[in-house]
């Protein structure tokens, strides 16, 4: 069997950077909501874990609390997208490097 040209090579390369530039980096923007919703439902959880609680609700608790309960279930929904992108991101760079 013959070894690829490198005309093959670069048509290989340019294509799988392509399709790395079109799939990965718009979505790169999950792992920020993720982070995002991570950090704030870790700082929502110390807060109202650690921190004295005030007797009447107000708006303000009352608002942190339902950011950080959508954040806790955001988190889990958006782990499985957020692996799946961080693996094939790392096939990609694997067949580029080749």
């Amino acid at each position: 069997m013959q070894k690829p040209s490198k005309n093959w090579k670069r048509l290989r390369r340019s294509a799988l950077e392509r399709a790395r530039r079109n799939t990965i980096e718009p979505l790169e923007l999950l792992c920020k909501v993720y982070m995002g919703a991570s950090a704030l439902f870790l700082v929502g959880f110390l807060r109202f874990r650690f921190m004295d609680h005030p007797t009447e609700l107000t708006w303000f608790a009352g608002a942190s609390i339902i950011t950080v309960a959508i954040a806790g279930a955001l988190i889990p929904i958006l782990f499985g997208s957020v692996l799946t992108l961080h693996f094939a991101d790392r096939k990609l760079e694997r067949l580029i490097s080749e």
